[in-house]
């Protein structure tokens, strides 16, 4: 493919760094990935690792167009840095001022589930809807909310942090930015053993030690089987929240939870209150790779983010 048609994106998540380029269509190729820096003495490893990637992928792009970085949060758009990520291990993250200065192109930084929502309305689930709700159920729960055909961005580009609606009061579980009874706590892939243990203690359970989330989504024992009816429908307030908030023609799920077990999908849709129609809930077609696709579609916006039509052709 001719490199008139292709755009640099970036993804930075709590595991790993993904790079790619992206075409008109939404295809991927030059797939390269990095794991995301846990230690270093500043942050300028993940930037580094970052800069790891855009060596390799920049020069099949046109020269002078611009980078799409998505990256988990929160974010400080205007200063283009990560800042005080619970999954992330430094509390302040530089990208954009770096990226710009070493390669000598524009770079613009969205949320990874903001820029999720985006590849999903141009390319997946969501093509035809102006109303969507992407979820990514990963080592914490985002989320990215595109209504009346805009992205809902927020002052900040921190709008729609669905994983921090409060979903619980019995148990109690702290999350990792430090708040209580958040859904993130629960029923992401981090949360959701530490919530099994938490059960198995409440209800003075002995059980099999099951330490992942696809281990307790996977087994047959009656005890896990019971615990996942609670999880359901801690998840069912989740979904009730957001669907009363954002009222989507359609919720979009994602991440490793929800893609190895797609048999939750219907577990917690059932749980979900009727005070709004339940809208048609389907898994993502983007193969875990939306977050990316999203940062090449701001890539060909020439790092717009608003919902305004795509430069970018159907397949």
């Amino acid at each position: 493919m001719h490199t008139a048609d292709l755009r640099a994106g970036i993804d930075i998540g709590a595991t790993w760094i993904r790079g790619g380029l992206i075409d008109r269509h939404g295809s991927l190729s030059s797939l390269l990935r990095v794991p995301t820096p846990t230690a270093g003495s500043s942050s300028l490893v993940v930037t580094e690792a970052v800069s790891t990637i855009l060596d390799e992928i920049l020069p099949k792009t046109p020269p002078g167009t611009g980078i799409g970085i998505a990256s988990a949060g929160p974010l400080d758009l205007r200063s283009g840095s990560i800042v005080s990520s619970p999954n992330m291990a430094f509390d302040r993250i530089e990208i954009v001022s770096p990226v710009e200065e070493r390669f000598g192109r524009p770079a613009t930084l969205i949320n990874d589930c903001r820029a999720a929502a985006l590849a999903e309305e141009a390319f997946g689930a969501g093509r035809g809807r102006g109303d969507l709700v992407y979820i990514t159920f990963s080592s914490g729960i985002g989320g990215g909310v595109i209504s009346g055909g805009r992205l809902l961005s927020g002052a900040g580009g921190n709008g729609g942090e669905v994983g921090h609606f409060y979903v619980d009061g019995r148990y109690g579980l702290i999350c990792g930015c430090g708040g209580r009874g958040h859904f993130e706590a629960y029923a992401s892939g981090t949360g959701i053993p530490r919530f099994y243990a938490r059960f198995l203690e409440e209800e003075g359970e002995t059980a099999p030690v099951l330490d992942s989330a696809d281990a307790i989504l996977s087994s047959m024992d009656p005890v896990a089987c019971r615990f996942r009816n609670e999880l359901a429908a801690v998840c069912g307030r989740g979904l009730s929240s957001i669907i009363a908030a954002y009222n989507p023609e359609v919720i979009i799920f994602d991440g490793p939870v929800v893609r190895n077990h797609p048999d939750f999908v219907p577990a917690m849709v059932n749980r979900v209150d009727r005070y709004l129609p339940v809208p048609e809930c389907l898994v993502s077609p983007l193969g875990g790779y939306a977050p990316l696709i999203g940062a090449g579609v701001v890539a060909w916006r020439e790092g717009s983010l608003d919902c305004d039509p795509l430069p970018v052709s159907s397949p």
